[in-house]
This record gives structure tokens, sequence and C-alpha cells, in this order.
């Protein structure tokens, strides 16, 4: 007996499901105007995650690694014989690269608007 019962609501809903009540446009402006809650989530998680890191880099002394990191490889780089490489265009790259990067980010950022 719930089996017939069953079939007679999932027909019933189906039925009403596919009805499309005219109300021109109203609930398309209703959603959009609500907030978007995933929206400040993703913020505050990106906020949160960003905090963290910069937190650590400062607590583990990131800088000064990264400082000597990059004098061995300049010494290495020279003591070797390679030509030399023009610091200029390695700035001028890095430049480009962090700069594609921001761009990236900032684009990520419009399309949640």
């Amino acid at each position: 007996m719930t089996n017939n019962d069953d079939k007679l609501l999932e027909r019933f809903f189906s039925e009403a499901a596919r009805t499309d009540i005219p109300d021109a446009g109203f609930s398309r402006r209703v959603m959009r105007s609500l907030p978007d809650r995933t929206l400040l989530k993703a913020r505050l998680w990106r906020a949160f995650c960003v905090a963290a890191c910069l937190a650590l880099a400062v607590g583990l002394r990131v800088w000064t690694r990264l400082g000597g990191w990059a004098a061995g490889v300049l010494g290495t780089m020279a003591e070797s014989g390679l030509p030399r490489v023009n610091l200029l265009h390695a700035a001028v790259a890095l430049a480009v690269a962090l700069a594609l990067a921001v761009r990236e980010v900032v684009d990520c950022e419009r399309a949640w608007w």
C-alpha cells in the first residue's frame, strides 16, 4: 500500500516541478539580490591562509634563508665560469612573473563580484 502512495506522491510532485509559474523575472531578481555566503567564506579562508603563511615565514625567518640561498646561487654562478647573467634581465623576468601572478589573483577576485 505504501508503494502506491509513493508512486502517487512522485507523480504529483513531478507534475508540480514541471509547472512554470510566470513571475516576470521576480524569482531571478530575488536570487540575485541575496548575499552570497560562499564568497564571504572563501575570502575569510584566503585571509586566514595568508596570515598563517606570513606568521610562519616570520617565525621561521624565511627571508634570511632566501637571501642566503640567493647569495649561494649567485656565488656558484660566478665561480662556475658561465657567461654572466644580466641581472637586469633576471629582474625584469621576475617583475613580469609577479605582475602576472597579481593579475591572476585580481581577475579571480573580480570573477566573484
